[in-house]
């Protein structure tokens, strides 16, 4: 079965310096275990997506609870698919600008763009529209 899961965590360092080895080892792994993504980061807040097998899924979540770079991890979204919506995204990591954070804003009207703060509700349609721009690096 196929899953996605959307969560926030709060970085343990303001400017941490994993981030891009965080992406390096997703972008080499997730291929290989067949699990999609992407990732925002924000004023020490991560916001992530995965998309997979919801073993593989839920394995790597439980993993992510435990790393030390992350703390406060809390769950958005934790629900069965039918496709991938990214398919082709091995972790994918959006740039910010006044755009981003405009749409932001729109599906989270009551928050000063903190992402820890993203709206369950409509996170799942926050990365949607975020998806339709070009402010991705995506391997």
């Amino acid at each position: 079965m196929l899953i996605r899961t959307i969560y926030v965590s709060r970085a343990s360092s303001p400017l941490p310096l994993e981030l891009k080895e965080i992406l390096a080892v997703s972008r080499k792994n997730n291929p290989l275990r067949g699990v999609s993504g992407a990732m925002c980061f924000l004023d020490s807040v991560y916001l992530q997506f995965l998309e997979g097998d919801a073993a593989i899924v839920d394995a790597l979540y439980q993993k992510i609870e435990k790393d030390s770079r992350h703390s406060e991890v809390k769950m958005l979204v934790h629900e069965p698919i039918a496709q991938r919506e990214y398919p082709k995204w091995s972790m994918a990591l959006l740039t910010w600008n006044d755009e981003m954070k405009a749409i932001f804003s729109r599906f989270n009207p009551n928050s000063a763009c903190d992402l820890y703060m993203a709206d369950p509700a409509t996170v799942a349609a926050l990365l949607r529209e975020w998806a339709g721009t070009n402010n991705w690096m995506t391997v």
